[in-house]
């Protein structure tokens, strides 16, 4: 266009709220200062990215996901640290107890009211995130997970929209991939041997249609394979616990 016009004016808002999606969600907000017709495009876009901490963050998240419109997502990715430090002379973060109630709100959300495809939930291997709600993860609709640093109680995975079967039976029809990384069961200050066959978490999960998986070593490969014989070692990625990495 010549006269070095508006290149995006002549843009469908579908287009533009594509280009969006590839932006930090702060980023994306942000644009609604360009001009009038950006102003609510950011409330439709197709995928939520947060990255953060502290208070100033969690008010961030809450306001996007009350004005943000209810529309489908394509990924939802939250990259949070939990700690609150304490007052000197402590310099140790502690898990503030608000924080758990929130992220399963944003994580519940994503999934039951947005139709997440994809989710993304990452936080500090020393603070985890321990969901509260029974079958957090549970959706017809996701085919991508990644989860590192989530505390699962009793080494429950469950993807299932159903709550008739026992965990063995329950089915997840669409996922694909998944991930399991730097993730336990038990209490975060309780020392285990990820590599040790005593300290292994096991569960039990149904995803005829998962194709790639990577987990840490603090869970049984074999008991993976042997849950969905069409894996094979191929399809199988073992990654290192973090914190012997750090450590």
């Amino acid at each position: 266009m010549s006269g070095g016009g508006d290149l995006f004016g002549v843009l469908p808002d579908e287009l533009l709220n594509h280009v969006l999606s590839f932006l930090p969600s702060r980023e994306a907000v942000q644009s609604s200062l360009l001009s009038r017709r950006w102003r609510h495009l950011w409330r439709s876009t197709a995928a939520v990215r947060v990255r953060g901490q502290g208070d100033d963050f969690r008010l961030f998240v809450n306001g996007l996901i009350i004005h943000r419109k209810a529309t489908p997502l394509r990924s939802f990715e939250i990259d949070a640290d939990l700690g609150t430090l304490h007052e000197p002379p402590y310099d140790e973060p502690w898990l503030n107890d608000d924080w758990r109630g929130e992220v399963d709100l944003w994580v519940t959300h994503a999934l039951r009211s947005c139709h997440a495809h994809s989710l993304t939930a990452g936080f500090d291997v020393d603070i985890p995130w321990r969901p509260r709600r029974a079958l957090t993860f549970a959706s017809p609709h996701l085919t991508t997970v990644h989860l590192e640093a989530v505390r699962l109680v009793d080494g429950l995975l469950d993807f299932s929209c159903s709550t008739a079967l026992p965990p063995r039976g329950r089915v997840s029809p669409s996922l694909e991939c998944l991930a399991v990384v730097d993730c336990r069961s038990m209490d975060i200050y309780s020392y285990f041997d990820p590599y040790s066959p005593e300290d292994r978490l096991y569960v039990g999960i149904s995803t005829p249609r998962l194709r790639f998986l990577e987990i840490s070593h603090n869970y049984d490969k074999e008991q993976f394979l042997q849950m969905m014989p069409w894996m094979t070692d191929d399809n199988i990625r073992l990654t290192a616990w973090a914190a012997l990495d750090d450590g």
